[in-house]
């Protein structure tokens, strides 16, 4: 039993000293450029894109910031209906636009030649799951090489080595053993994979089940937690052949390889020099974002005070977290610029009874994490208040 012990920490410790040296050679970030406040989006990117490559990955903010873009466009509108949210094409959404790539995607594929009645955004809809399928590979390929690179190599290196170390751990002597260690892999590689989607389907329908409860959903649910519990049985059935034909030190350095190739495959991930620049850019523009109130705004190339640019860069501020700081800095400049004159006409409709209201609703049923339930009801009374 030391013996093995002793191999099995030699083991993780081997491929832990690959993934260092790997990191050091490839993963490690260059260095930042000197940050400068930027008042407009870096390099006319979209808002999912900014995301994409602060975050080096597709979320689900990537996919709600285009969506933002495209109501901030006037393209679509949002609306929760019967605990839905649900959104429409406009008039201008079937007209040719020029749009980013992955704009270009969620409009033909959610909006563009539907009824007006719209679509409901769910994961659960087919149509929505292509879209964003189709949104996320955009984005990786117009930006993986340019702005980061993945080091896929250096991980598929590193994964090699994770199955030495698991075999020289197991140390299977007779074929029959070799057997049981394919068997068992077999058994739990899928599972776990499988597992970790069909937990993000099972949390929306829990989100959906909470909004408003229904049979057809309740139904999903029951099919959806017996796929989940046979992947579950997969993986528990794969660790008690393993246990009982090599030990449970097997199964501690297995959950151990894993785990380290798990977060190794989003740490080897590092920007190019260029995209190195751009974060810069984007570390800048958020910091305007976040800040606008203590910026020099009278400068030439700051944004104009017109309503029409806060709401342009709101789905920017849902793109980089600091949408909470972007309304309660507007809020500010809205008392501060236009207390007298107020914003008379279509821009202050757009705004005040528009975008926040839009952005309410969406994020109230399917974006929670936004926080921004109580911005629309706030900035409609500081127009309200600006106007008299």
């Amino acid at each position: 039993m030391p013996a093995n012990f002793t191999l099995a920490i030699s083991a993780m410790l081997a491929v832990c000293g690959y993934y260092g040296f790997a990191w050091l050679l490839f993963g490690r970030d260059p260095k930042t450029g000197v940050l400068i406040p930027a008042y407009e989006p870096p390099r006319k990117l979209s808002p999912a894109m900014v995301r994409y490559v602060w975050k080096e990955r597709f979320d689900d903010r990537t996919f709600w910031a285009g969506v933002l873009s495209l109501v901030a466009k006037g393209l679509a509108t949002i609306q929760a209906e019967d605990g839905a949210t649900h959104l429409r094409p406009t008039e201008a959404a079937n007209r040719k636009q020029s749009l980013p790539e992955e704009e270009e995607i969620l409009l033909d594929r959610l909006l563009r030649g539907r009824p007006r009645k719209g679509i409901v955004i769910t994961m659960l809809d087919s149509r929505t799951t292509l879209a964003v399928a189709d949104m996320a590979a955009s984005l990786h390929k117009n930006a993986v090489g340019r702005w980061f690179q993945e080091n896929r190599i250096d991980v598929i290196v590193g994964i090699c080595l994770s199955v030495a170390a698991f075999v020289a751990v197991a140390q299977p002597r007779w074929m029959a053993q070799w057997g049981v260690l394919v068997l068992a892999l077999a058994m739990m590689a899928p599972a776990v994979f499988y597992l970790f989607f069909l937990v993000m389907r099972a949390r929306e329908l829990c989100r959906s089940l909470r909004q408003k409860f229904d049979a057809t959903l309740l139904w999903r649910a029951a099919g959806l937690l017996g796929f989940v519990a046979s992947c579950i049985a997969g993986i528990l059935l794969g660790s008690v052949v393993l246990a009982s034909n090599f030990g449970w030190l097997l199964i501690v350095v297995t959950i151990f390889l894993t785990l380290l190739n798990v977060l190794q495959a989003q740490g080897m991930k590092a920007p190019t020099q260029d995209g190195m620049r751009l974060l810069t850019e984007i570390e800048g523009f958020r910091l305007f974002l976040k800040s606008v109130e203590r910026l020099p705004m009278q400068r030439a190339d700051a944004p104009s005070d017109k309503a029409g640019h806060y709401e342009r860069y709101l789905p920017y501020a849902v793109a980089r977290e600091v949408e909470q700081a972007w309304g309660d800095q507007f809020l500010a400049l809205a008392s501060t610029f236009h207390q007298n004159a107020g914003l008379r006409g279509r821009h202050h409709s757009i705004w005040g009874c528009g975008m926040a209201n839009r952005l309410r609703l969406c994020t109230k049923q399917n974006c929670r994490r936004v926080g921004h339930s109580d911005l629309a009801t706030r900035t409609m009374t500081s127009r309200r208040q600006s106007r008299s």
